[in-house]
């Protein structure tokens, strides 16, 4: 009677020892995320919602604060790039500190092709002719988490800008006004470049400031899409763009299409030429502020066109609840992220509107609803509203996403905010 009497503590204690191993245990990161997602205010979780995930980033990798946060990217080597008003963060996926660099002036935007280099708008001071002009340039940057971080080269507006060459070369007064506001890579590791700044007549010789321009790796300019006009609103324009994105992102594939036909892009446009909070005026609201150009191989090139699926679908109220195409559904977009995991998720951040937008890929706003539900449309998951509590924020001007992960630089509030999909823990 004694040895079954000690037998069966022994296995109850092995039992509870062992569960740690075969359910998980509460130490592991994961589990911490899901018991923080779960403190919410009584009432307030949805069947399907964006759930905070804390901590919140607020320290740089130089170990102070953020300095208004401008973007965020999660690269194909796991790492987080932050890039805010002293220069650039990297980060592990746990927030800890892997290396900084400065950037006077700060930074707008960044992001890392296939190579692993890493892009990064900004402005930058030279001097010329006995003058010294800040000039929007797009750094680029190698071997960041290598041990070895190198600039390898750099863009320059104008000196850059194919069509200034042989016409007016040295910088002119309105080239201080202009901004290179977000960078897209194709799969041939070339990138798109949104630009925008005051001059934009199509009759001159000169390239229209508001635009996007392509780039091969060694930064030589190769076009600007020339059919997306920089001033009238349509399907096909790019009115003082602020961000542009394509369908290659993490995680790393040996294909991602050809690289003479896959050339697609989305772009994100506004009326208002500085922002929300800047001294320029808004012009009237655009009607459809982001928008989804296709490319398609014809025999006189490749032509790029407007993506009227998006628009199409609108009309079938069965699809959804909402559309990407929806008339003035935005007021000032100020970042663009698209899920390359097979979700296929876009992310739209709205800076004047303090919120953040999901949408398929077919241009539903939405994700997928969870097994079993009764209805097939994608359910609407968007939120914010100007504030800093853990589902709002402040003039937000970037946002980023990995493995499920959606990160908003949420620049007033000065931190980096991270949600997941409560059906995600599941």
């Amino acid at each position: 009677m004694k040895s079954t009497s000690l037998i069966a503590p022994l296995l109850l204690t092995g039992l509870l020892l062992g569960c740690d191993d075969i359910f998980g245990s509460k130490s592991d990161p994961v589990t911490d995320e899901i018991f923080e997602a779960g403190r919410q205010e009584p009432g307030l979780i949805s069947e399907v919602e964006y759930v905070p995930l804390f901590p919140f980033f607020e320290v740089g990798a130089d170990g102070a604060p953020f300095d208004a946060p401008q973007d965020v990217y999660v690269g194909y080597d796991e790492f987080i790039y932050v890039v805010d008003g002293r220069g650039l963060h990297v980060l592990d996926l746990s927030g800890r500190p892997a290396l900084f660099l400065d950037i006077p002036q700060g930074a707008t935007s960044v992001v890392q092709d296939r190579k692993l280099d890493v892009y990064v708008t900004a402005r930058r001071d030279t001097l010329l002719n006995g003058q010294t002009w800040s000039l929007p340039v797009v750094l680029h940057y190698a071997g960041l988490t290598t041990g070895s971080p190198r600039l390898s080269n750099i863009i320059w507006h104008p000196f850059d800008d194919d069509s200034r060459k042989f016409n007016r070369p040295d910088p002119i007064e309105t080239d201080e006004e202009v901004e290179f506001t977000g960078v897209g890579v194709l799969n041939n590791n070339r990138i798109y470049v949104s630009r925008r700044g005051p001059i934009n007549d199509r009759t001159s010789i000169i390239l229209p400031h508001n635009g996007i321009l392509e780039f091969t790796v060694e930064g030589q300019n190769v076009q600007a899409i020339g059919v997306l006009d920089p001033n009238r609103e349509s399907l096909r324009s790019a009115i003082f763009p602020t961000d542009v994105t394509t369908f290659v992102h993490p995680p790393q594939r040996n294909f991602f299409g050809s690289p003479d036909e896959n050339k697609e892009l989305i772009l994100a446009q506004s009326s208002d030429p500085d922002g929300p909070l800047g001294p320029k005026p808004a012009g009237a609201p655009i009607r459809f502020a982001v928008l989804s150009i296709i490319t398609v191989l014809t025999s006189d090139g490749l032509e790029y066109r407007p993506d009227t699926d998006k628009l199409t679908i609108t009309a079938n109220d069965q699809a959804g609840d909402g559309f990407l195409y929806d008339e003035f559904r935005f007021s000032h977009p100020s970042d663009l992220m698209f899920a390359a995991d097979g979700s296929n998720y876009l992310f739209v951040l709205d800076a004047a509107k303090d919120s953040l937008f999901t949408f398929t890929a077919a241009g539903v706003e939405g994700v997928a609803p969870p097994p079993g539900a009764r209805s097939s449309k994608p359910v609407v998951v968007s939120f914010g509203g100007t504030g800093d509590g853990s589902r709002q924020f402040r003039n937000p001007q970037g946002v980023g996403y990995f493995n499920r992960i959606v990160y908003v630089a949420d620049t007033g509030n000065n931190r980096l905010s991270r949600f997941r999909l409560n059906t995600d823990f599941e």
